[in-house]
């Protein structure tokens, strides 16, 4: 059975994701964020066996801990190639502004629109879902989608940062509005919900 493990990352609350298989405990690490230790503490905590690492996008609160997954579980990070050329710089890493600079690694794989990604244990889809950024994904496996900054309960991501853009993300949302209501959907950030509620609810996929 495939489950899946939030981690909550870093001073601005940013939730990795874990997605295992609970016989095999084959798993994919989805945004470690700012806390690596805590990550790779939970991780081990679970006798997780990590064979892939996934960026949403490149913003800091995000990413800021990928090269120490990378080297504690020696898997690849995948991130979508609009996004790669951003991991290394301020104005897209969004750290220009407290003073510190991200110097992620290049990614082994570099995702693109609809393409299928096959796990030793799942299968999942990438979907390009631009507006929070240029390169912004969310992964839709059987049962659950993770959308990143895309889409929270109640609202959605910014647009105001470099590469953004609220009409892509209205774009975005609505490709999203089409899948099975039924989707859980884990966000980038806070509590996790549900497409049909949010379809209720949320007045940007009204």
């Amino acid at each position: 059975m495939i489950k899946v493990k939030k981690i909550i990352s870093g001073g601005l609350e940013e939730n990795c994701y874990a997605v295992y298989d609970s016989e095999s405990l084959r798993a994919a690490i989805i945004d470690p964020g700012e806390d690596g230790k805590k990550v790779i503490f939970e991780i081990e905590k679970d006798k997780l066996k990590p064979e892939l690492l996934i960026n949403t996008h490149a913003h800091y609160d995000h990413v800021l801990s990928d090269d120490q997954i990378r080297f504690e579980f020696k898997i690849p990070l995948a991130i979508h190639k609009y996004e790669a050329q951003m991991l290394a710089r301020d104005y897209g890493s969004g750290s220009g502004s407290i003073g510190f600079t991200v110097n992620v690694r290049e990614p082994e794989i570099l995702l693109e629109d609809n393409q299928k990604v096959e796990l030793s244990f799942t299968t999942f889809k990438v979907m390009q879902t631009p507006g929070h950024t240029k390169g912004s994904i969310c992964l839709l496996f059987d049962g659950f989608l993770i959308t990143g900054d895309t889409l929270f309960a109640g609202t959605i991501g910014r647009t105001d940062f470099d590469g953004g853009s609220y009409e892509e993300i209205l774009n975005s949302l609505f490709k999203i509005k089409k899948l099975n209501p039924s989707l859980v959907i884990y966000p980038g950030h806070g509590s996790s919900t549900t497409l049909a509620n949010e379809i209720r609810h949320n007045p940007y996929l009204r």
